[in-house]
């Protein structure tokens, strides 16, 4: 009994002790485990510190390299295109007109000077005017001298692209019997060149001879008014001028006339689409001698027949003038090369499409009334054009853009750009 007692005592007691044992053994793993758990923690923590300070240096320095790209793709783009003066001078432009077309005939009455609740309005814009009005009396003032190799560099793209010598009109040549002129807004539509249309057409190009020695492409702009400048524009070899205009100001328009736009929709608005108003179209062309008429006539769809009936008329009452018309792929070209170029406008004015043919048919191109502000350079009020005060439909043609780059082809020799007195 005494051996079983003890042998089961022993036996509690070598249980108990080997209990004992294990817990200490799982208390001590336990602890070590907890330990080693709190290095790796630690360890971990400070590697994603690690991780997060690197990436935050990486992150800044990318940010750094991209900037400097940025600033260095700016400034060579800036070097290439333009001064930094320019620039500034764009932005002034830009500014001033689109407050004067976004605000319309409102505008127009303020920029008269006319009295009202707009002062404060008109006051901010005759401030941003008298700026660019300084800028364009420094530039008039400074010697300006012809320089043929930037006047190539402007002349030889638009050959490239346009090549107004054989594709400024169209004519026998370039659209034979049979051929389809693609409408230039539309290159789906087509018009094939019968033997009616045909008969209405050129022969050959009248530009393909020698170059003109001096052209003056005329504006209508209201700085025309009191300027003095017909008798210079008279003495040019070649003389261009913008829809229709009245000639009842020799003093300041001159007489002399070559080629001269029309826009369709003044034949429509201000003639009768010519149905009922021929006589005083009649009348009008031919105060312009033996000068060209030329219509965009494939531009438009619509355009196409009140052209054709501008080509009767001229021929019903046989003037001495000739009805031509733009070449539809001249002119798509055209407004692609100055996108190029950084002017954006849904359609080029028509003082853009003759500056540019007279830059590749001439040799010394001067530009008149060209000036698309309400006030001239000394800050005096004129009206838009020299024989009325109606403004454009705003938002169809880029005159910020375009009057940007006359002013800046000035600067470099390409032509000159005539503005306030001769």
């Amino acid at each position: 009994m005494v051996l079983k007692g003890n042998r089961r005592g022993k036996g509690n007691r070598i249980g108990k002790a080997t209990g004992e044992g294990k817990g200490s053994e799982e208390g001590e793993f336990r602890s070590k485990s907890s330990l080693r758990g709190k290095i790796f923690c630690k360890v971990l923590k400070r590697q994603s510190c690690l991780d997060v300070h690197l990436y935050s240096m990486l992150r800044g320095w990318r940010l750094y390299v991209l900037l400097v790209l940025a600033f260095h793709g700016f400034y060579v783009n800036l070097q290439r295109r333009m001064t930094i003066a320019f620039w500034l001078v764009k932005l002034w432009v830009k500014r001033v007109l689109s407050r004067q077309s976004a605000r319309g005939s409102e505008e127009q009455s303020d920029a008269m000077g006319e009295g009202g609740a707009g002062h404060c309005s008109r006051s901010v814009a005759r401030v941003k005017a008298d700026e660019f009005r300084e800028f364009v009396n420094k530039l008039r003032h400074c010697p300006w001298q012809y320089n043929e190799s930037e006047h190539n560099k402007i002349k030889l793209p638009l050959g490239d692209c346009c090549n107004a010598r054989h594709m400024l009109l169209v004519t026998q040549e370039n659209a034979p019997l049979g051929h389809k002129l693609k409408f230039e807004t539309d290159p789906s539509r087509k018009i094939e060149v019968t033997e009616n249309i045909y008969r209405m057409l050129p022969k050959i190009s009248p530009f393909l001879g020698k170059p003109f020695r001096t052209c003056a492409v005329v504006g209508n702009g209201g700085i025309l008014l009191n300027s003095f400048c017909g008798k210079e524009i008279d003495t040019m070899d070649f003389v261009f001028r913008l829809n229709l205009p009245p000639l009842n100001l020799p003093h300041d328009i001159g007489t002399k006339s070559h080629l001269i736009s029309a826009n369709p929709s003044i034949l429509i608005k201000k003639f009768g689409r010519l149905f009922e108003s021929r006589k005083p179209f009649i009348e009008l062309v031919k105060g312009y001698g033996s000068a060209m008429i030329i219509l965009p006539a494939f531009s438009y769809v619509h355009n196409k027949d009140v052209s054709f009936r501008a080509l009767y008329s001229v021929e019903d009452f046989n003037l001495e003038n000739k009805v031509v018309f733009f070449h539809p792929e001249y002119l798509k070209n055209l407004s692609s090369h100055w996108k190029e170029m950084g002017v954006q406008a849904n359609r080029l004015s028509s003082g853009l499409m003759m500056v540019s043919a007279a830059i590749e048919l001439c040799n010394k191109v001067t530009l008149y009334g060209f000036w698309p502000f309400p006030r001239d350079p000394e800050g005096n009020a004129i009206p838009h054009h020299y024989y009325d005060n109606i403004y454009p439909k705003p938002g169809f043609h880029s005159m910020p853009d375009e009057f940007y780059t006359y002013t800046k082809m000035h600067s470099k020799g390409v032509l000159y750009l005539q503005v306030g007195k001769c």
